[in-house]
């Protein structure tokens, strides 16, 4: 089911959360709502699915109407941050919930709830665990049943609220790609809010950038890191290092009057001597964190720091080679620079 986004607005108070957003997910596409607290994303999720009203705008499903419809009628699933599953009944009736409780009328055979709620435990790889109650999982099954509880509906839209956000790093990359698969086998058209880079690059089709209210940049995962549309977008995606050109003319050739370039730390390459558009430093300190070595450099013009980030084999050939140490001078070129016109003060 596609889902048309237009005009929107909703604000609480005097705080703008939607300022006439405009937006279009096709039917079956991952899309990712990414931005820091205070964005929109989680408002613009809850308006889709008719947990909140907007102020003016609309939201169409498939081309109908549903800006003010009941969250019955929108056939939506959503998945909460911290489960909602309900601990006093075990996880085969969890998932069943949304099945018994629908109108006599619409409401499956008790032969058929069943059938239902097997195959998704199967799907979510714990129909082990059938028997148990919530407070007897790991916080990455938990998360699970939950889903496969928003999936018994048979949802046409599945939208999703930080789903990861309260699990540990490790379950959640492994989340994540789960995640990432059984979209790809089920095609339902989903919605997820996150703030983290990796997880909307690695999980999503198409992602929606979003700060203060507004939508900055959308694009696959690769569009809207390598050609941001907004300095917001390029800091947001990822460390980054500052250059600001003054009195006509820039840091190593870096940036020019007016402009305030940003280079990434894995594109910038330390060199000995001198060249043309390299920038003097000097070695601060070095950290290493698994496989990547991080140098930061004092630059010798202003004082200000930058960072740079290579793999942490290339760094120990490199630093034999240099001989660098702490206080050692060299040079950085970029390899990369994306330049934005400086805004006026």
């Amino acid at each position: 089911m596609s889902i048309e986004v237009r005009g929107l607005n909703k604000r609480f108070g005097a705080t703008v959360v939607c300022d006439n957003l405009n937006l279009d997910i096709p039917s079956g596409e991952l899309v990712a709502l990414l931005g820091p607290s205070g964005s929109g994303k989680t408002s613009l999720l809850r308006i889709i699915a008719g947990l909140e009203r907007p102020d003016s705008g609309s939201v169409r499903f498939h081309g109908e109407d549903a800006t003010f419809a009941d969250v019955r009628e929108r056939q939506v699933g959503f998945v909460f941050q911290h489960y909602a599953l309900f601990g006093h009944m075990s996880i085969f009736e969890n998932v069943a919930f949304g099945l018994r409780v629908r109108p006599k009328a619409s409401r499956p055979p008790e032969r058929e709830i069943r059938a239902k709620v097997n195959e998704l435990l199967k799907l979510v790889q714990l129909d082990w665990i059938a028997d148990r109650y919530p407070h007897q999982l790991s916080g990455g099954q938990r998360q699970r049943i939950a889903l496969a509880r928003a999936l018994a509906v048979e949802p046409k839209v599945l939208l999703l609220d930080e789903p990861f956000g309260a699990l540990d790093a490790k379950v959640r990359k492994e989340l994540r790609r789960w995640l990432r698969r059984l979209h790809d086998e089920m095609h339902v058209t989903s919605v997820f809010v996150t703030h983290d880079q990796d997880e909307a690059m690695e999980v999503a089709d198409r992602i929606v950038v979003m700060n203060q209210g507004r939508i900055e940049q959308e694009g696959s995962p690769d569009q809207v890191y390598d050609h941001p549309a907004t300095p917001f977008v390029l800091q947001f995606l990822g460390d980054v290092n500052l250059f600001h050109g003054r009195l006509g003319h820039g840091p190593g050739g870096l940036a020019a009057a007016g402009e305030v370039s940003y280079v990434r730390p894995h594109e910038l390459e330390i060199v000995a001597t001198p060249e043309p558009g390299t920038l003097p430093v000097t070695l601060s300190q070095v950290l290493t964190v698994g496989p990547n070595t991080r140098i930061e450099f004092k630059r010798v013009d202003d004082g200000s720091y930058v960072d740079v980030e290579l793999p942490r084999s290339e760094y120990g050939a490199l630093s034999e080679r240099l001989g660098l140490r702490p206080g050692v001078a060299v040079h950085l070129k970029a390899r990369r620079v994306t330049r934005f016109e400086s805004s006026p003060a």
